[in-house]
């Protein structure tokens, strides 16, 4: 076992506890350049990419997440205007249900982490709310109604259809 692959499995290894809620952790870029090298990983570009093409919309912001294994947030707006988002097991490629109990923890991090709203995401997404080009936010981003936004009605896994079950 490699020493990158030790140390990961270490860290994620210290974040579980029978308490998802409690453990979901958002990993940052430098973190998740570890986790991939490990070689053990889905790579990001593939799982946005496949994402896209199922959804058939634009991938708008995506994340990591680390609870017992990486999980990769997508939030995607569809043609006709609604935000989705997709949870995805980043090592077995897997779609998580979005009302299943990690589902909900994982729509609960990455919406209450306020502080971390712009970490990990594209300009395009940091940009959806405040350049007019974000289905009619005005709040930065990270407000907003079904049809811009990522924690209003359609962005959080919660609300707006999609995601899986």
């Amino acid at each position: 076992m490699t020493l990158a692959r030790t140390i990961v499995l270490a860290s994620l290894l210290a974040l579980a506890s029978p308490s998802l809620a409690a453990t979901v952790r958002e990993l940052d870029a430098a973190e998740l350049r570890q986790a991939a090298r490990s070689g053990d990983l889905i790579s990001l570009k593939r799982v946005i990419d496949s994402v896209a093409k199922s959804t058939g919309g634009e991938p708008i912001e995506a994340r990591a997440f680390a609870v017992e294994d990486v999980f990769y947030r997508i939030v995607v707006k569809k043609p006709n205007g609604s935000v989705i988002s997709v949870i995805i097991n980043a090592r077995t490629g897997e779609q998580v249900g979005r009302n299943s109990a990690l589902g909900r923890d994982l729509a609960a991090a990455a919406d209450g982490g306020k502080d971390k709203a712009a970490k990990g995401r594209s300009d395009k997404a940091k940009n959806a709310g405040s350049n007019g080009s974000g289905g009619g936010n005005s709040g930065g981003g990270n407000s907003g109604g079904n049809s811009g936004g990522n924690s209003g009605g359609g962005g959080g896994g919660g609300g707006g259809g999609g995601g899986g079950g």
